[in-house]
């Protein structure tokens, strides 16, 4: 998957930002908040017209998801409401970016577009509701083409390129696959139950 690539290879990107707010003594709960309001701002820009200028903050907003992990790392900091608070605003930023290009259709008059940003919404909350789920029965299942960081990659492509529909529909597809992916795969994990 292309999160431990990043992970892996990203590292020296991310690891000298995050020393610099350790010196600064931002918290990573901080960084995801902050996040959250380039989020915000993304989502304004694409209301606006400005898909050129939103893609390249998103790139910023988003980015903030691997330093607020590589700062907690470095702080040796790790608990449950850290991980709550980063998974719910990850959310929330997706939810958002993609709910503003839904509006941006909808005052276009584009009521197929609508309909794929609605049909990318809901498979995106999907992919994090059926891992979540199988957590909570105490199963593990990450598989799938579609997860946040691929998800991440087509919407900055679309908003660079400005084919947002694009984007839209390459995220709805892929989340769709990943969600069946997963339901397969905790099918598999319990069928012996």
């Amino acid at each position: 998957m292309l999160t431990e690539w990043g992970r892996r290879n990203l590292k020296v990107v991310f690891d000298p930002i995050a020393r610099v707010l350790v010196a600064l003594h931002i918290t990573p709960n901080v960084v995801t908040f902050l996040g959250l309001l380039g989020n915000l701002i993304v989502a304004y820009l694409i209301t606006t017209d400005r898909l050129l200028a939103a893609g390249l903050l998103y790139i910023i907003a988003a980015g903030s998801d691997a330093i607020d992990g590589t700062l907690a790392r470095l702080l040796g900091v790790r608990n449950r409401f850290g991980a709550f608070w980063d998974s719910t605003l990850d959310r929330l930023g997706e939810a958002i970016v993609i709910a503003s290009l839904g509006y941006g259709l909808a005052r276009q008059g584009d009521t197929n577009g609508v309909l794929i940003a609605f049909a990318a919404l809901v498979t995106s909350y999907l992919v994090s509701y059926t891992r979540a789920r199988a957590e909570g029965l105490g199963l593990t299942t990450k598989v799938g083409i579609g997860t946040r960081v691929e998800r991440f990659i087509i919407m900055v492509i679309g908003l660079l390129l400005e084919r947002p529909v694009v984007a839209l529909a390459l995220i709805a597809l892929m989340a769709g696959v990943t969600v069946i992916q997963r339901i397969t795969d905790i099918w598999l994990q319990t069928r012996k139950e």
